[in-house]
């Protein structure tokens, strides 16, 4: 099953963190959301995943190093330590390269990957695009491309 995702995407990704049984594994470039505007798609997801965590879920992040010339310097910085009090597994991408993929990994089975960082906006723009899939040797290649980037990541 292959599903698009564009200005649905907030939606879809709260319907997999809730399907999801042991872990969830997000790469992202940017992640963004404001705490106290309930209605903020990108604090849902938050929220979402720190509720799968706190009920035993394994939630693990990678993301680009942040450098302080950066866009997305202050943003990853803040969510960094977010996640961290919410119990989740923080990395950092610090190969001199710009980490630009953008992965959710729903128990090595259910991707979603594209063009959609964990942001207010963009989880919300119908322009970004993103794919759905449960192809079982397309999530293979992720969970192996995953655990790659998780080896050569830091923490900070």
């Amino acid at each position: 099953m292959f599903e698009v995702l564009t200005s649905n995407y907030a939606s879809e990704v709260l319907k997999l963190i809730a399907a999801s049984q042991t872990s969830l594994d997000v790469l992202s470039y940017v992640v963004n959301f404001n705490l106290y505007k309930r209605s903020d798609k990108a604090n849902l997801i938050f929220c979402a995943l720190k509720s799968f965590a706190g009920a035993g879920g394994s939630v693990r992040f990678i993301l680009d190093f942040p450098k302080l010339y950066k866009p997305n310097y202050h943003c990853n910085k803040f969510s960094s330590r977010r996640f961290k009090e919410a119990g989740f597994a923080v990395r950092f991408l610090h190969s001199g390269s710009t980490q630009h993929a953008k992965l959710i990994l729903s128990d090595s089975s259910i991707s979603i990957f594209g063009s959609h960082n964990l942001t207010s906006r963009s989880v919300l723009n119908r322009y970004d695009v993103s794919l759905l899939s449960d192809n079982i040797k397309l999530s293979d290649f992720f969970s192996s491309y995953y655990s790659e980037l998780w080896q050569s990541s830091v923490e900070l």
